[in-house]
Protein backbone atom coordinates (compact mmCIF):
# COMPACT_ATOMS: atom_id res chain seq x y z
CA UNK A 1 0.00 0.00 0.00
CA UNK A 2 1.37 3.47 -0.78
CA UNK A 3 -0.31 6.69 1.04
CA UNK A 4 1.20 10.27 0.05
CA UNK A 5 0.51 12.85 2.17
CA UNK A 6 2.03 16.95 1.71
CA UNK A 7 3.67 17.95 5.32
CA UNK A 8 5.53 21.18 6.19
CA UNK A 9 9.43 20.86 7.35
CA UNK A 10 8.26 21.16 11.14
CA UNK A 11 5.40 18.82 10.59
CA UNK A 12 7.98 16.38 8.91
CA UNK A 13 10.14 16.76 11.38
CA UNK A 14 7.55 16.07 13.88
CA UNK A 15 7.14 12.86 11.76
CA UNK A 16 10.62 11.98 11.99
CA UNK A 17 11.38 12.21 15.62
CA UNK A 18 7.73 10.22 16.46
CA UNK A 19 8.92 7.68 13.96
CA UNK A 20 12.61 6.82 16.02
CA UNK A 21 11.34 7.33 19.16
CA UNK A 22 8.63 4.54 18.42
CA UNK A 23 11.70 2.12 16.81
CA UNK A 24 11.90 3.46 13.33
CA UNK A 25 15.52 3.25 11.97
CA UNK A 26 16.71 6.52 9.85
CA UNK A 27 19.13 4.83 6.45
CA UNK A 28 21.95 7.24 6.15
CA UNK A 29 22.29 7.14 2.62
CA UNK A 30 19.40 9.35 1.43
CA UNK A 31 18.47 9.64 -2.79
CA UNK A 32 19.01 13.28 -3.63
CA UNK A 33 15.68 15.50 -2.80
CA UNK A 34 15.02 13.13 0.18
CA UNK A 35 14.50 14.56 3.48
CA UNK A 36 14.70 11.58 5.92
CA UNK A 37 13.94 7.30 5.21
CA UNK A 38 12.70 5.77 7.84
CA UNK A 39 12.36 2.03 7.90
CA UNK A 40 10.18 -0.28 10.50
CA UNK A 41 9.09 -3.47 10.48
CA UNK A 42 6.54 -3.85 7.40
CA UNK A 43 7.11 0.06 6.27
CA UNK A 44 9.14 2.51 5.26
CA UNK A 45 8.46 6.31 5.78
CA UNK A 46 10.35 8.59 2.92
CA UNK A 47 9.69 11.93 3.37
CA UNK A 48 10.89 14.63 0.45
CA UNK A 49 12.44 18.10 0.71
CA UNK A 50 9.29 18.95 -1.63
CA UNK A 51 6.89 18.50 1.48
CA UNK A 52 6.07 15.10 -0.21
CA UNK A 53 5.62 12.03 2.69
CA UNK A 54 4.96 8.45 0.93
CA UNK A 55 4.33 5.77 3.22
CA UNK A 56 5.19 2.40 1.99
CA UNK A 57 4.42 -1.48 2.95
CA UNK A 58 1.69 -3.52 4.21
CA UNK A 59 2.20 -2.56 7.79
CA UNK A 60 1.51 1.46 7.56
CA UNK A 61 -1.10 2.39 9.25
CA UNK A 62 -0.21 3.35 12.91
CA UNK A 63 2.47 5.79 10.98
CA UNK A 64 -0.17 7.07 8.47
CA UNK A 65 -2.37 7.80 11.72
CA UNK A 66 0.84 9.64 13.22
CA UNK A 67 1.47 11.65 10.32
CA UNK A 68 -2.54 12.69 10.29
CA UNK A 69 -2.20 13.76 13.90
CA UNK A 70 0.07 16.11 13.21
CA UNK A 71 -1.33 17.44 10.50
CA UNK A 72 -4.72 17.77 12.10
CA UNK A 73 -2.61 19.82 15.30
CA UNK A 74 0.10 21.66 14.18
CA UNK A 75 -1.43 24.61 12.35
CA UNK A 76 -1.04 28.59 11.68
CA UNK A 77 -2.10 28.84 15.71
CA UNK A 78 1.56 28.67 16.07
CA UNK A 79 2.78 32.16 14.39
CA UNK A 80 2.76 35.30 16.00
CA UNK A 81 2.83 34.02 19.99
CA UNK A 82 5.65 35.87 21.74
CA UNK A 83 8.17 34.26 23.73
CA UNK A 84 9.54 32.80 26.22
CA UNK A 85 6.23 30.74 26.22
CA UNK A 86 4.81 28.12 28.60
CA UNK A 87 2.53 25.64 28.03
CA UNK A 88 -0.16 23.27 30.78
CA UNK A 89 -1.41 20.03 30.14
CA UNK A 90 -2.70 17.42 33.11
CA UNK A 91 -2.68 13.46 32.69
CA UNK A 92 -4.17 11.15 35.04
CA UNK A 93 -7.92 13.15 35.12
CA UNK A 94 -9.97 10.35 33.93
CA UNK A 95 -8.17 7.26 35.24
CA UNK A 96 -9.57 5.38 38.09
CA UNK A 97 -6.19 4.26 39.70
CA UNK A 98 -2.87 6.10 40.10
CA UNK A 99 -2.17 9.49 40.49
CA UNK A 100 -3.32 13.20 38.87
CA UNK A 101 -0.62 14.98 37.25
CA UNK A 102 -0.18 18.32 36.37
CA UNK A 103 2.42 19.71 33.93
CA UNK A 104 4.35 22.81 32.84
CA UNK A 105 6.68 23.08 30.06
CA UNK A 106 8.43 26.66 29.16
CA UNK A 107 10.57 27.60 26.10
CA UNK A 108 12.68 30.64 25.80
CA UNK A 109 12.75 31.11 22.29
CA UNK A 110 12.25 29.55 18.73
CA UNK A 111 15.46 28.10 18.93
CA UNK A 112 14.03 26.06 21.93
CA UNK A 113 10.68 25.69 20.28
CA UNK A 114 12.38 23.80 17.30
CA UNK A 115 14.58 21.57 19.87
CA UNK A 116 10.96 20.60 21.33
CA UNK A 117 9.47 19.60 17.96
CA UNK A 118 12.94 17.74 17.25
CA UNK A 119 12.88 15.33 20.45
CA UNK A 120 9.63 14.49 19.38
CA UNK A 121 6.94 16.12 21.90
CA UNK A 122 4.00 15.89 20.52
CA UNK A 123 0.05 15.00 21.86
CA UNK A 124 0.82 12.02 24.61
CA UNK A 125 -2.54 10.78 23.38
CA UNK A 126 -0.88 9.66 19.84
CA UNK A 127 2.16 7.86 21.56
CA UNK A 128 2.69 4.80 23.39
CA UNK A 129 3.83 4.29 26.54
CA UNK A 130 7.46 3.60 25.56
CA UNK A 131 7.15 6.40 23.17
CA UNK A 132 6.42 8.95 26.08
CA UNK A 133 8.86 7.91 28.18
CA UNK A 134 11.86 8.49 25.72
CA UNK A 135 10.44 11.80 24.53
CA UNK A 136 10.34 12.74 28.10
CA UNK A 137 13.68 11.77 29.23
CA UNK A 138 14.71 14.08 25.72
CA UNK A 139 13.01 16.94 27.12
CA UNK A 140 14.65 16.82 30.36
CA UNK A 141 17.49 18.78 28.32
CA UNK A 142 15.19 21.66 26.68
CA UNK A 143 13.32 24.22 28.23
CA UNK A 144 12.05 24.62 31.91
CA UNK A 145 9.49 22.68 33.11
CA UNK A 146 8.03 21.52 36.74
CA UNK A 147 5.41 18.99 37.84
CA UNK A 148 2.84 18.64 40.58
CA UNK A 149 1.75 15.08 41.45
CA UNK A 150 -1.39 14.04 43.86
CA UNK A 151 -0.63 10.45 44.23
CA UNK A 152 -4.32 9.02 45.32
CA UNK A 153 -4.37 9.46 48.79
CA UNK A 154 -3.37 13.46 48.52
CA UNK A 155 -5.42 13.46 45.79
CA UNK A 156 -8.57 12.33 47.55
CA UNK A 157 -7.68 14.77 50.47
CA UNK A 158 -7.73 17.74 48.18
CA UNK A 159 -10.55 16.47 46.33
CA UNK A 160 -12.96 16.18 49.31
CA UNK A 161 -12.09 19.76 50.48
CA UNK A 162 -13.18 20.99 46.91
CA UNK A 163 -15.46 18.32 45.87
CA UNK A 164 -14.71 19.28 42.15
CA UNK A 165 -11.66 18.24 40.28
CA UNK A 166 -11.64 21.37 37.92
CA UNK A 167 -11.54 23.66 40.98
CA UNK A 168 -8.73 21.41 41.78
CA UNK A 169 -7.34 21.68 38.50
CA UNK A 170 -7.63 25.27 39.28
CA UNK A 171 -5.37 25.40 42.24
CA UNK A 172 -2.55 23.10 40.88
CA UNK A 173 -2.19 25.49 37.23
CA UNK A 174 -2.76 28.66 39.29
CA UNK A 175 0.35 28.10 40.99
CA UNK A 176 2.25 25.91 38.58
CA UNK A 177 1.99 27.83 35.43
CA UNK A 178 2.74 31.20 36.98
CA UNK A 179 5.25 29.75 39.07
CA UNK A 180 7.10 28.56 35.68
CA UNK A 181 5.77 32.22 33.90
CA UNK A 182 7.77 34.18 36.11
CA UNK A 183 11.07 32.18 36.57
CA UNK A 184 11.16 32.27 32.45
CA UNK A 185 9.59 36.25 32.28
CA UNK A 186 6.79 34.15 29.90
CA UNK A 187 4.78 36.51 27.17
CA UNK A 188 2.71 33.64 26.31
CA UNK A 189 0.97 30.86 28.63
CA UNK A 190 -0.98 28.29 26.90
CA UNK A 191 -3.37 25.78 28.65
CA UNK A 192 -5.40 23.35 27.51
CA UNK A 193 -9.06 23.65 28.11
CA UNK A 194 -10.07 21.59 30.77
CA UNK A 195 -13.56 23.19 31.97
CA UNK A 196 -15.10 25.92 31.79
CA UNK A 197 -13.49 27.55 34.87
CA UNK A 198 -9.93 27.42 32.89
CA UNK A 199 -9.89 30.70 31.62
CA UNK A 200 -10.35 32.12 35.28
CA UNK A 201 -7.22 31.00 37.13
CA UNK A 202 -6.13 34.63 38.48
CA UNK A 203 -7.78 36.76 40.05
CA UNK A 204 -6.14 39.86 39.35
CA UNK A 205 -4.44 40.33 35.55
CA UNK A 206 -0.76 38.79 34.79
CA UNK A 207 1.84 40.39 32.46
CA UNK A 208 1.70 37.90 29.85
CA UNK A 209 -0.99 37.04 27.55
CA UNK A 210 -3.14 33.53 28.93
CA UNK A 211 -4.38 31.52 25.78
CA UNK A 212 -7.09 28.42 26.77
CA UNK A 213 -7.91 26.67 23.95
CA UNK A 214 -9.40 22.57 23.21
CA UNK A 215 -6.65 20.45 21.45
CA UNK A 216 -4.06 23.44 22.65
CA UNK A 217 -1.43 19.94 22.19
CA UNK A 218 -0.65 21.70 18.69
CA UNK A 219 1.21 23.55 20.40
CA UNK A 220 4.77 22.80 21.24
CA UNK A 221 4.84 24.09 24.50
CA UNK A 222 1.47 22.12 25.58
CA UNK A 223 2.67 19.16 23.60
CA UNK A 224 5.36 19.05 25.95
CA UNK A 225 3.83 19.28 29.13
CA UNK A 226 1.37 16.19 28.14
CA UNK A 227 4.42 14.27 27.16
CA UNK A 228 6.07 15.01 31.25
CA UNK A 229 2.41 15.02 32.73
CA UNK A 230 1.62 11.12 30.74
CA UNK A 231 5.22 10.06 32.38
CA UNK A 232 4.88 11.28 35.47
CA UNK A 233 1.44 9.21 35.63
CA UNK A 234 2.78 5.88 34.03
CA UNK A 235 5.02 6.29 36.60
CA UNK A 236 3.03 7.07 39.47
CA UNK A 237 0.39 4.20 38.91
CA UNK A 238 3.22 1.69 38.99
CA UNK A 239 4.48 3.49 42.42
CA UNK A 240 1.03 2.98 43.50
CA UNK A 241 0.41 -0.33 42.59
CA UNK A 242 4.37 -1.50 43.76
CA UNK A 243 3.26 0.42 47.55
CA UNK A 244 0.07 -1.40 47.70
CA UNK A 245 1.55 -5.16 46.52
CA UNK A 246 -0.26 -4.72 43.53
CA UNK A 247 1.71 -6.19 40.21
CA UNK A 248 0.11 -3.75 38.03
CA UNK A 249 -3.21 -1.55 37.77
CA UNK A 250 -4.92 -0.54 34.72
CA UNK A 251 -4.75 2.38 33.17
CA UNK A 252 -8.21 4.03 32.37
CA UNK A 253 -11.90 4.00 33.53
CA UNK A 254 -13.50 0.99 31.27
CA UNK A 255 -15.35 -2.03 31.74
CA UNK A 256 -12.68 -3.81 32.68
CA UNK A 257 -10.94 -1.55 35.04
CA UNK A 258 -14.05 -1.32 37.46
CA UNK A 259 -14.06 -4.85 37.26
CA UNK A 260 -10.63 -5.48 38.28
CA UNK A 261 -11.59 -3.02 40.92
CA UNK A 262 -14.09 -4.79 42.11
CA UNK A 263 -12.03 -8.14 42.04
CA UNK A 264 -9.57 -6.17 44.21
CA UNK A 265 -12.05 -4.71 46.67
CA UNK A 266 -13.41 -8.25 47.51
CA UNK A 267 -9.71 -9.45 47.60
CA UNK A 268 -8.20 -6.54 49.96
CA UNK A 269 -10.65 -5.23 50.93
CA UNK A 270 -12.74 -2.38 50.10
CA UNK A 271 -10.23 0.15 52.30
CA UNK A 272 -7.14 -0.40 49.74
CA UNK A 273 -9.33 1.58 47.27
CA UNK A 274 -8.90 4.75 49.19
CA UNK A 275 -5.07 4.55 48.23
CA UNK A 276 -4.94 3.74 45.06
CA UNK A 277 -7.80 4.70 42.97
CA UNK A 278 -10.09 8.64 42.94
CA UNK A 279 -12.66 8.12 44.96
CA UNK A 280 -14.84 10.98 43.72
CA UNK A 281 -15.44 8.45 40.49
CA UNK A 282 -18.94 7.12 40.70
CA UNK A 283 -18.02 3.35 40.30
CA UNK A 284 -15.19 3.85 43.08
CA UNK A 285 -17.78 5.35 45.64
CA UNK A 286 -20.93 2.34 44.74
CA UNK A 287 -17.91 -0.16 46.10
CA UNK A 288 -17.24 2.22 49.26
CA UNK A 289 -20.74 2.78 49.75
CA UNK A 290 -20.31 6.26 49.29
CA UNK A 291 -17.25 7.79 50.83
CA UNK A 292 -18.61 11.48 50.86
Amino acid sequence: MNTVKTMTHEQQERLRSALTAGGGIEDSELPAGTYFLARSEGSAVTAYRSGKVLFQGHDCDRQIRLAEGILAHVGSENKGLKFPIVGGDESGKGDLFGPLVVAAFGVRNESERREVVRVGARDCKLMTDGEVRTVARRLGGVGVSGVRILMPDEYNAQYARVRNVNILLNEIYAGLLLELATACKAQTVILDKYGGRAMALWKTPQSFRFVVETHAERYPEVAAASVLARAAFLDGLERTARDSGITRLPKGASMEAQAFMRRLASDKGKNVLRSIAKVNFAPVKECLESLF
